[in-house]
């Protein structure tokens, strides 16, 4: 699991999906025009805006900056591996 964990962070155009299930129609029109405005800015090479970045340049950004500390995201995980 670690291994693949640290693949992805080396993956430069790795993007991840939301799960959606059991949102309201509303719900999944944000999230459908926030996806939009990621792929816009990415293919006309404008900024993302923070809010929407959890990794840049291999480092933690913008939310996920906010919410996570280097080394914390996969904790437990080379333990769950190991059973």
């Amino acid at each position: 699991m670690v291994l693949y964990l640290q693949r992805q962070r080396a993956m430069p155009h790795h993007g991840m999906t939301p799960h959606i299930a059991g949102t309201s129609l509303s719900a999944q029109a944000r999230y459908a025009a926030g996806v939009r405005e990621i792929l816009e800015c990415w293919f006309t090479k404008q900024p993302i805006r923070p809010e929407y970045l959890t990794v840049e340049g291999g480092k933690l950004a913008g939310t996920g900056a906010q919410s996570y500390k280097p080394g914390d995201a996969t904790k437990g995980s080379q333990e769950a591996a190991r059973n």
